[in-house]
């Protein structure tokens, strides 16, 4: 019963609007990163994805020319979930399932962390989020004064009033990555291939970097219809795979998945000035 509510629920969440997904993605058929329907053309393939042409405050952007300044840190509570992935065309999207003391990805007012003690959230100014999915892309979508990683995450929560933050981790070739490579071998090899996998554990608390420092802006999803006002934290330092495991992660999405890099429009970058690192989470 359970495995089909989980079902249902994954079903209800590939229709609803892109605002109650990850970074917009919605009407994954009439999009993509290549050809007619690739990223320059997005804000043609329809009116409601116009923003994605005529947006002020679009993702991403290249983080040059930022402010330092004392940024509060992010509070990490990540916790084991059983493994939910599916391979969407676009890239590899775990989806956070929900606890049964949980009704909704948006915490009610006053709740806390210690409402939340199976599910995954981060505290971010004050604010409580819950963790709805993460997923990658290759290369980097942002960049460093134009350079971009073989690979960035992105961790995508929600708030009480639907706000979303996104926390992004660059990923640079290097080591391999025990982590990294449990969820290749065990991710879907065809598009729309949905596996749920209760026996495998999985924490996106082990693709954090132990140095939490961030950049911080105000963006949009970096998908159709690109809707804008999404707190963004990017995370100073990358981790690391290995070349290996890049070429893996390629070869199941079968095409790059970033878009380039959008003008900031006078949009401050501020670059958090503390050394902090990695609290580990309790399981």
């Amino acid at each position: 019963m359970r495995a089909v509510l989980l079902m249902v629920l994954w079903m209800i969440a590939l229709v609803l609007p892109a605002e109650w997904l990850h970074a917009g993605e919605s009407e994954g058929s009439r999009w993509g990163y290549e050809g007619s329907v690739g990223p320059l053309h997005w804000g043609s393939i329809g009116p409601e994805f116009s923003l994605c042409d005529k947006g002020m405050a679009q993702s991403p952007i290249d983080l040059l020319r930022t402010y330092k300044v004392d940024l509060a840190r992010i509070e990490f509570s990540y916790k084991d979930s059983p493994f939910h992935v599916i391979n969407n065309g676009h890239t590899l999207e775990e989806l956070e399932p929900l606890s049964e003391q949980v009704a909704s990805r948006y915490p009610r007012h006053g709740q806390t962390v210690l409402h939340f003690d199976k599910d995954s959230t981060i505290v971010f100014d004050e604010d409580l989020y819950l963790l709805e999915q993460f997923h990658f892309h290759s290369p980097s979508e942002h960049t460093v004064d134009q350079k971009h990683y073989p690979m960035e995450l992105h961790l995508v929560h929600h708030n009480e009033r639907h706000e979303a933050a996104v926390v992004a981790v660059f990923m640079e070739e290097g080591k391999h990555n025990p982590f990294f490579e449990t969820f290749l071998e065990h991710a879907p090899k065809k598009v729309g291939e949905f596996i749920e996998d209760h026996e495998r554990a999985i924490n996106p608390m082990n693709l954090l970097p132990k140095n939490l420092t961030y950049y911080r802006y105000f963006g949009s999803y970096t998908t159709p219809p690109c809707y804008e006002g999404v707190i963004w934290a990017i995370l100073h330092d990358p981790i690391e795979v290995s070349a290996e495991q890049i070429r893996k992660f390629r070869t199941l999405v079968g095409h790059d998945n970033a878009r380039p890099t959008q003008p900031r429009h006078k949009r401050f970058v501020l670059e958090s000035t503390y050394p902090t690192t990695k609290v580990e989470t309790k399981r």
